[in-house]
C-alpha cells in the first residue's frame, strides 16, 4: 500500500514536470536565439551611430567602437568587400541581400546579422554581426540545466512528501486491516481508530460497530445456549422420570404416560421459543392474564414434580385487574424460582399471584428455608464450571428485565423473591 501511494504521488509530479518541462524548453530556446539576435542588433546599432556619411567613399577612415570579446564586427562596401572589423573578406550570403532591411541568419558556426548603412534611402554600406552558434547553444544549455534541476528538487520534495503522506495514510490502513484480522479471528475488542482521514475514520468506526454488533450477537447466542441448557432439564427429567417409572411399574392405562411426556416435550419447544424470542428481541404476545387460570396451569405443572420430593405446592390467583403479559416468559421465570425453591428450599413452596388492578402483575414465591445468600450476589450468573445453581436465577432475572419487570429477593426468612411484571397494553 505504502508502495503504490509513493508510486502514484511520485509518477504524477514527473509528469506534471515533463509536461511543462517540454514546451518550456522549447520557449527558452527560442527566447535565447530571439534574445541573441536582439544583442547582435543592438551592436550594430552602437557601430552604425559611429559611422560617417563617407564611410562607402575610398579611403573613408572607419574607427569601429570595441564590442563584447563573444561578437565580431565588419564593415562591408556596395561591393561586398570587407572595409573594416573582423570578419570575411569577401560578403557572405547574408550581407550580400539587397534592400534596406535589417537580416540576420545562420553561416556556418556563427549567427549572422546584417544591417545597411543608408544615405538618401540608398545603401552605401552594411555592418556585419556575428556570433558563434555555440553561445547561444550554451546558454539554451544553461537554462534547461536549471529547469532540469527544478524538476529534480520537484521530484525530490514528491518523494519526500509522498513517503510522509503515504506513511500517514498506510499506518490507519494496516491499523484497519489489523482490526479486520482480529476480528476474523474472533477478538471483539476493537475501537474505534481516529486517523485524520475521514474515510478511514469512517472505516475503523464501521468496523468498530460491527464488532460490537457482533459480540453482542455471539453474546447472546451464547446466552440463550447456556439458559436453554440449564431450562431443559426440568422437562427432560420430568421425561426421564416418567418412563422410568413406567419401565418400572407399568400403568393399566400406557396412555398416562404418553400424556404426560407430550406435555413435557410442548413444555420443551415452548422453552425454547421463548429463550429464543427474548435472546433476539423477536416481538411476543401479550394478553390479559387470569391469575386464577395461571394459578390452576402452575399448579398441574409443578405440583406432582414436587411431590416426587415430599414437598407441598400451594398456588392461589388473586385480583381482577386487567394485566397484559407475556404468558410464555411468566411461565419461564415461575418455573425457575419453583425448581430454585424445590431444589435449595425446604416446606411447602408458596405462590401468590396478584393482579389486583394497580397495572402491575405482582408474584410471590416462597418456601420455608432461609436463603444463605444476599440478594446482591445471589442473581450473579456463575462462571463456567461452578456450582450452576446460580444460573436459573439469573435467567430469571433477565427475562422479566427483557418484560420490563423487576425481580428481587424480598425476604430470607422465609425466602421470598417476588416478581413484578407490567401492564404491556
Amino acid at each position: 500500500m505504502r508502495r503504490r501511494i509513493l508510486t502514484a504521488i511520485v509518477g504524477v509530479v514527473v509528469l506534471a514536470a515533463a509536461v511543462l518541462t517540454l514546451p518550456l524548453g522549447l520557449v527558452i530556446a527560442s527566447r535565447q536565439q530571439a534574445d541573441s539576435v536582439l544583442e547582435l542588433d543592438r551592436a550594430a546599432e552602437r557601430t552604425a551611430a559611429g559611422l560617417g556619411p563617407d564611410v562607402g567613399q575610398p579611403g573613408a577612415e572607419i574607427d569601429l567602437a570595441s564590442e563584447e570579446a563573444n561578437l565580431s564586427v565588419a564593415v562591408y562596401d556596395r561591393a561586398g568587400k570587407r572595409l573594416a572589423g573582423e570578419g570575411p573578406m569577401r560578403a557572405d550570403e547574408i550581407v550580400e541581400r539587397r534592400g534596406i532591411a535589417t537580416t540576420d541568419g545562420t553561416v556556418g558556426s556563427e549567427r549572422v546579422l546584417a544591417r545597411p548603412v543608408t544615405l538618401d534611402d540608398r545603401r552605401i554600406a552594411t555592418i556585419r554581426v556575428a556570433e558563434p552558434k555555440a553561445d547561444t547553444t550554451a546558454r539554451v544549455r544553461r537554462d534547461l540545466l536549471l529547469l532540469v534541476a527544478v524538476d529534480a528538487v520537484a521530484v525530490a520534495v514528491a518523494v519526500a512528501v509522498g513517503a510522509v503522506l503515504a506513511a500517514r495514510l498506510a499506518r490507519p490502513l494496516q491499523a484497519v486491516r489489523d482490526d479486520a484480522v482480529r476480528l476474523g479471528n474472533g477478538d471483539f475488542a476493537i475501537a474505534s481508530r481516529s486517523s485524520g482521514v475521514a474515510e478511514i475514520d469512517d472505516t475503523s468506526a464501521a468496523l468498530a460497530d460491527t464488532a460490537a454488533r457482533l459480540e453482542a450477537v455471539l453474546q447472546r447466542e451464547r446466552t440463550f445456549s447456556a439458559n436453554a441448557s440449564h431450562q431443559l432439564r426440568t422437562p427432560v427429567t420430568s421425561m426421564r422420570l416418567a418412563v422410568e417409572s413406567e419401565l418400572a411399574t407399568p400403568r393399566d392405562a400406557p396412555e398416562e404416560v404418553l400424556a404426560e411426556v407430550l406435555a413435557d416435550l410442548d413444555r420443551l419447544e415452548s422453552t425454547i421459543s421463548t429463550l429464543l424470542a427474548v435472546a433476539r428481541d423477536l416481538p411476543r404476545t401479550y394478553e390479559p392474564l387470569d391469575p386464577v387460570a395461571a394459578a390452576r396451569r402452575l399448579h398441574e405443572r409443578w405440583a406432582q414434580r414436587l411431590g416426587r420430593t415430599g414437598r407441598d405446592l400451594a398456588v392461589a390467583g388473586t385480583g381482577d385487574g386487567v394485566v397484559r403479559v407475556s404468558t410464555e416468559v411468566l411461565d419461564e421465570i415461575l418455573d425457575v424460582l419453583i425448581d430454585n425453591a424445590g431444589r435449595h428450599g425446604s416446606g411447602t413452596v408458596r405462590v401468590e399471584i396478584d393482579a389486583a388492578g394497580s397495572g402491575m402483575l405482582s408474584v410471590a414465591v416462597a418456601d420455608e428455608g432461609r436463603s444463605a445468600v444476599d440478594s446482591a450476589t445471589i442473581f450473579q450468573r456463575r462462571p463456567p464450571g461452578r456450582d450452576r445453581h446460580g444460573l436459573g436465577l439469573a435467567l430469571a432475572r433477565s427475562l422479566a428485565e427483557a418484560e420490563g419487570g423487576r425481580l428481587f429477593l424480598s425476604g430470607t426468612g422465609p425466602t421470598t423473591f417476588r416478581l413484578v411484571l407490567p401492564d404491556r397494553a
